[in-house]
């Protein structure tokens, strides 16, 4: 079994585990994960495949998006004092 496919099956039970338990900073690390090949790749997932070549607003829409979530689940997990006003 290859590396990659080894950490996606031990990735799925951590996450569900994070989701069930309320340790949203798990999630956040991944959105931030995401955030970083799709901005080297050029190339987003949202439905469908997107190319920042081929349409760059939402490209950059989506790859902000990524990474303003992560960045407040982090936040949130951090500061939950201040978590209220992040909804």
């Amino acid at each position: 079994m290859s590396h990659a496919r080894t950490a996606n099956y031990i990735a799925l039970p951590v996450l569900l585990a994070a989701a069930v338990l309320g340790y949203y900073w798990v999630w956040g690390l991944l959105f931030l994960w995401w955030t970083i090949p799709t901005i080297l790749n050029g190339q987003a997932f949202l439905v469908f495949e997107i190319n920042r070549h081929d349409d760059p607003i939402l490209f950059w829409a989506i790859a902000c998006l990524w990474a303003l979530s992560g960045l407040m689940m982090l936040a949130a997990s951090l500061f939950p004092q201040y978590a209220h006003l992040m909804t």
